[in-house]
């Protein structure tokens, strides 16, 4: 079979590759190590020496296309080199099983370098072109095995989730992963980390109840010196992530994040995006639920609240979405102009529902000039209190706590270092039991001042981030080049809501008062973001 080609074994590679078709209850060293002696006994047979160690390529993570294993990739490059003549593998869909691109490329690279795929039932040679046919037709079949298997794999997987397993690789922060028996079957689900399941009640609590922005929760957490799932700080979109996760509500979910190719510069790019809301299916989960379904759903109603721009609406007033009537109804920018196109009044703002309301509308650059005001206002402040290193309280609290750490760890260190004394050099029991209760008295003191220290900690705040952040925002207020959309984006990182109240103006009479209006006074509560 082989009288036609003889090979050296440092002019071959060997390549090693575990398969969906192989053995599931092997692991990935044990199928690499089984195919290793096929291939080496193949190599004394036909070479009189094993392939040298430098020239086998193990792909212990292993992908479906070749892009996702590097040590194919690194093969490839290596069959550049003319010395180069084989690669032996235990069949040629270890190659690829991908789709047929991968398998052009493959055949392309093999052809062009003139290089042998060596198994031990036959070598292909892609100079000749019925070789290059069935070497073609192999990984074809190889990819359309792959599809199935992955459909047969869907499937029960799919299966396992509707009886409320949990088939994830990671866990929810909360949860821990176990394995309960249903009969005789080991079933996959959560069991609850008491010590992270605290932390997203308490997230739940401070967004829902305590009505506190993600931001302000992230700061709060990391003043607690409470680590996050990933990275040294919390942030927003951790936040977001586990007041949407419905697993916390004892539920398990199904093609939340499932993959999707997508074309992006002519190149197929393989991107997860997370479902939307009625594209995902939702079970009842075998493990126990850290959120009522109440609490869950209100922080579901209350992220719902936030403002979302229509694609195809253009923002024409930078107030939008901020300013509301004291009756609830939105405040709205209204032009007044002539037939030909000229300005009749001034812009002004009114209540969607004035009619019912009757509230007054005002001129559109009293309420500017009001926002105005408030902008600087809050910057003055802001500057004050930066200035009185108000900042810096949150600062100097950590390092009290840090201080009194490390107090009480030299505290625990002297009391064994006593006992040692005692018990090894003879020290006189009256001299240690006075010692000792010197040393667990003070103990105890600090232990005290750190439940003090830890419940009283202040939530850090950035002065100087809010001058900026309220800086840029008068800045574009007051801008003629900067867009109206841009303006809004600016104000909504600074004001939450403003609320507006006033009398309706009534039509003065008597004499030389004909034609004016009462002066009622604007009333504004303003709830800032901080």
């Amino acid at each position: 079979m082989y009288e036609s080609y003889t090979f050296n074994s440092d002019e071959v590679l060997e390549y090693l590759r575990k398969s969906r078709s192989d053995d599931p209850t092997l692991t990935v060293e044990e199928v690499l190590s089984k195919h290793e002696a096929i291939l080496s006994e193949w190599s004394m047979q036909n070479m009189a020496s094993t392939v040298p160690e430098e020239n086998i390529y193990r792909e212990v993570v292993s992908g479906e296309t070749i892009d996702d294993r590097p040590e194919m990739i690194k093969l490839l490059k290596m069959i550049e080199n003319p010395r180069i003549r084989g690669v032996l593998v235990v069949e040629v869909q270890r190659l690829s099983r991908g789709d047929l691109e991968d398998a052009g490329r493959i055949i392309k690279i093999f052809r062009y370098t003139n290089t042998m795929i060596i198994t031990p039932m036959k070598i292909y040679n892609l100079q000749d072109e019925y070789d290059r046919d069935m070497f073609e037709r192999e990984l074809k079949r190889g990819n359309e095995f792959l599809e199935y298997q992955k459909k047969i794999m869907n499937r029960g997987r799919l299966l396992s989730v509707s009886q409320g397993n949990y088939i994830g690789s990671v866990p929810p922060y909360g949860y821990d992963r176990t394995v309960v028996m249903d009969g005789k079957r080991k079933c996959p689900t959560l069991k609850i980390n008491e010590e992270q399941a605290a932390v997203v009640r308490m997230i739940f609590d401070l967004y829902v109840n305590h009505d506190m922005g993600r931001q302000k929760i992230c700061n709060h957490l990391d003043a607690l010196n409470i680590k996050p799932p990933k990275g040294e700080h919390w942030s927003p979109e951790a936040i977001v992530d586990m007041l949407s996760n419905i697993h916390y509500t004892g539920k398990v979910k199904w093609n939340w994040r499932k993959t999707v190719t997508v074309i992006d510069n002519q190149e197929a790019i393989k991107t997860r995006p997370k479902a939307k809301d009625g594209d995902f299916l939702v079970y009842e989960g075998k493990h126990e639920a850290i959120i009522s379904n109440e609490l869950f759903n209100a922080a579901q109603v209350k992220k719902g609240k936030n403002h979302r721009a229509k694609a195809t609406t253009k923002v024409r007033n930078p107030l939008a979405g901020l300013v509301y009537c004291s009756c609830g109804r939105a405040m709205s920018l209204r032009y007044y102009k002539r037939p030909d196109g000229s300005e009749r009044s001034a812009p002004r703002l009114l209540c969607d529902g004035q009619f019912h309301c009757n509230t007054g509308s005002c001129l559109y650059s009293d309420i500017l000039s009001r926002v105005n005001d408030i902008l600087k206002g809050s910057i003055a402040d802001f500057e004050i209190q930066l200035k009185n290193d108000d900042a810096l309280s949150a600062t100097l609290h950590q390092k009290m706590i840090v201080q009194l750490e490390t107090k009480l760890a030299n505290l625990k260190q002297k009391e064994i270092s006593q006992w040692e004394k005692y018990s090894e050099e003879g020290m006189p029991k009256e001299i240690f039991d006075k010692l000792n209760e010197k040393v667990l008295k003070e103990q105890s003191d600090v232990t005290a001042a750190l439940s003090k220290a830890y419940s009283s900690m202040p939530s850090p705040i950035d002065y100087q981030e809010r001058i900026d952040r309220f800086t840029d925002a008068l800045e574009a207020l007051n801008s003629d080049t900067i867009d109206v959309e841009k303006k809004n984006m600016l104000l909504k990182n600074c004001i939450e809501k403003i609320i507006y109240n006033r009398e309706r103006p009534v039509r003065l009479t008597g004499t030389g008062k004909h034609g004016t209006w009462s002066n009622t006074p604007i009333n504004l509560e303003v709830k800032l973001r901080l």
